[in-house]
């Protein structure tokens, strides 16, 4: 036996006597409840998982290949000493020794180990980093250093490099998005919407889009809901940037050139000119509730507000809605244009909506959508737009600056796309 596996055999035999010694000390004797085991294993975890990540660490770093490397600045670097560092792993903190290189040229020193281990903000490990991420990406920064002792009781880090970790693989996932799904397994849909952001200096709106696969007849269980297949898509960068990089993604999962792709939108015309730029063969599908919130506007102009007006205007919008889904929007656009107002309020609602329904006649083929497998709402955008910004941005006293928001939502629209996303090897890239 060498004396490197003699000397590794003899630390495995020490950890295993040392939790032997502890096992035997800490094991109940007599009656305890269940709380009482999972503190003893709990503490044993904690002792044992620590005492074995510093002792792996300290032989790894203590690795050297040749006393001299190649600098950044093209200078030598050449071996000076080793040097230590606390290292923030998920067992706890652990001291290692590594070799430290320095470079006379450009006068600048490093140690290698630090960047093959990928050890970003805090001295942290990418297990870590993909850790603080996960948890700042769902909560806001000041509250995770509270949520770590009940996830991983051995990670402590200050809310500052919580944010710095954070930031760091968010801007990595903004650079090189996680793969989304292969080709639709269903009639595939894509929607867009924007929803404002608290700023400091006022509000900015966040571009956000959803990609889904329709069913019908998923339930709410987390296994349904993947099976929709939805990636998220979120930035305050211009519209035309959201739009181009859904459109391409959506282009992405189409399983032929020609199958058509359903497109919603709410009547902005920035969707539509994005959808018109980026996505040939596309079904446009005005949403159908916000033609439903425009039919209220409509009914309580036409038949006011007294109790009898508002019995008959509901049962003339439900009998429009019914006949948008079963007939399209002909007799929609005939019962307002044959409508005429006594008021001039009611007038200008008339010319205002008329307009509008006349100008998305073509996108309220709503039959055809239904028979074709495609969605007629935009709820799923608009759902994207609470989970990715809303629920974390939007938080009573937040104001954001653009270059440290910017990577949170990238962050959050990934995870939120994939909950199993590893981002270790996003940390190695930082």
């Amino acid at each position: 036996m060498s004396s490197d596996r003699r000397e590794r055999q003899e630390k495995i035999d020490r950890i295993l006597e040392r939790m032997r010694e502890r096992l035997e000390q800490d094991w109940p004797e007599g009656e305890t409840d269940a709380t009482g085991v999972e503190e003893i294993v709990g503490r044993l975890e904690r002792e044992v998982l620590r005492e074995v990540t510093e002792e792996m660490l300290q032989e790894q770093s203590r690795v050297r290949k040749g006393n001299q490397r190649a600098c950044a600045c093209g200078g030598v670097a050449r071996y000076r000493k080793d040097s230590f560092l606390e290292v923030v792993t998920l067992f706890g903190r652990v001291r290692v020794e590594r070799p430290y290189f320095y470079c006379s040229r450009c006068g600048e020193g490093h140690c290698p180990t630090d960047a093959r281990w990928g050890l970003g903000p805090g001295n942290t490990t990418p297990g870590v980093q993909d850790l603080i991420t996960a948890v700042a990406a769902f909560e806001a920064y000041q509250y995770v250093p509270l949520l770590l002792p009940r996830v991983r009781p051995q990670v402590h880090l200050g809310v500052k490099t919580i944010e710095l970790i954070a930031q760091q693989l968010g801007r990595a996932l903004e650079k090189e998005p996680p793969p989304g799904y292969g080709p639709a397994k269903r009639p595939l849909a894509v929607a867009a919407d924007g929803v404002i952001m608290p700023m400091r200096g006022g509000g900015k709106e966040a571009r956000c889009g959803v990609i889904y696969e329709p069913d019908w007849e998923a339930g709410r269980t987390p296994n349904a809901c993947a099976g929709l297949r939805k990636e998220y898509f979120a930035t305050l960068e211009s519209r035309d940037t959201l739009m181009e990089r859904l459109c391409v993604r959506a282009q992405s999962r189409r399983p032929t050139p020609e199958t058509p792709i359903a497109a919603l939108g709410d009547g902005a015309n920035w969707i539509w000119e994005g959808f018109a730029k980026h996505l040939p063969h596309r079904v446009e599908i005005l949403d159908f509730y916000h033609v439903s919130e425009r039919l209220g506007q409509v009914t309580s102009a036409m038949f006011g507000e007294s109790a009898v007006g508002k019995r008959a205007g509901q049962q003339w919008r439900e009998a429009q809605e019914k006949e948008l889904q079963d007939g399209g929007a002909r007799k929609l656009l005939e019962a307002l244009e044959g409508w005429q107002p006594e008021s001039g309020s009611a007038q200008k609602v008339r010319e205002d909506q008329l307009r509008y329904f006349r100008n998305h006649r073509h996108r309220m083929n709503y039959p055809e959508y239904l028979k074709q497998g495609f969605p007629i709402g935009s709820g799923a955008v608009e759902g994207a737009c609470k989970h990715v910004v809303s629920d974390r941005f939007r938080g009573a006293g937040m104001r954001w600056k653009s270059k440290t928001a910017e990577p949170l939502l990238h962050a959050r629209a990934g995870l939120l796309t994939r909950p199993d996303l590893d981002l270790r090897a996003y940390a190695m890239t930082c």
